[in-house]
């Protein structure tokens, strides 16, 4: 993930952290998940996310992420 990340232009990583924030911050108003529960999620900056819950932790841990096609450089 970080070869790839490192390889975004600073515009598109800037939004992916953005739009992972907003992700994370949707999990309290969902119910509560079983703890090592997975979903996914494809995110307007051009990647797909899947991520396990940890709730006893307090995470939301990325296990892939994957570009799709091009990634648009972020909108000015």
């Amino acid at each position: 993930m970080v070869c790839m990340l490192s390889a975004c232009p600073t515009g598109v990583r800037e939004q992916l952290q953005e739009e992972l924030g907003a992700l994370a911050s949707l999990m309290p108003r969902r119910p509560v998940p079983l703890p090592g529960r997975e979903g996914a999620a494809v995110l307007a900056c051009g990647f797909q996310v899947r991520y396990r819950v940890e709730p006893g932790e307090g995470l939301l841990r990325l296990t892939t992420l994957q570009p799709l096609g091009v990634v648009p450089p972020p909108a000015s």
